[in-house]
């Protein structure tokens, strides 16, 4: 069910901003969600067959003057609901999944992002706070050994990386809930 694959959500989001060509989606996902998560150029149009055949997008078909006709994607209602009830979900598989749905967080209420960023930023919180655990334990006498350096540096780069999510949540949260109160 198209519900469940990702790369359905990203055709279906893509066609939630606005209807556009197979070529249109294709230039979507180059320049923006391409950046998040890759969908190859020979996923598109299956993918968008397999829409139709659901009844999530429809497809009108215009004379192009002398050029190959060009196909104009435009999702539905249903489809809309589909992509609504995913976008919705309060759990992410993975952070590309995460990306995803704050990328086309537009179609929702600020306060449904809000809330997004605030679960995000908690379940970050909570990591940073087991590897700091997992730090405290590194005295200079287990770094003395040269393999306990290189456990260290990689427990630091999940710390650093940790901090910068919590940060950058924080930002998303501040910027959002002024939005909000425009």
């Amino acid at each position: 069910m198209a519900k469940d694959n990702t790369c359905y959500n990203v055709i279906l989001g893509i066609l939630s901003l606005r209807p556009g060509s197979g070529y249109d989606i294709k230039k979507t996902i180059g320049y923006g969600v391409g950046y998040i998560y890759k969908v190859s150029n020979g996923q598109i149009y299956p993918v968008l067959k397999k829409l139709m055949e659901e009844n999530q997008v429809t497809c009108l078909t215009e004379k192009n003057d002398g050029k190959p006709e060009r196909k104009t994607y435009t999702i539905t209602e249903s489809g809309l609901c589909v992509f609504r009830e995913w976008l919705e979900a309060p759990s992410f598989a993975n952070e590309s999944e995460m990306l995803l749905k704050l990328y086309f967080g537009s179609i929702e209420p600020i306060r449904h992002n809000i809330e997004l960023m605030t679960r995000i930023k908690e379940t970050k919180e909570k990591k940073l706070s087991a590897y700091n655990q997992i730090a405290d334990k590194f005295d200079a006498a287990a770094r003395a050994h040269i393999p306990n350096y290189y456990s260290f540096f990689t427990l630091r780069f999940g710390q650093i990386m940790t901090q910068a999510y919590i940060d950058w949540s924080q930002e998303v949260i501040n910027t959002l809930q002024k939005l909000d109160q425009q």
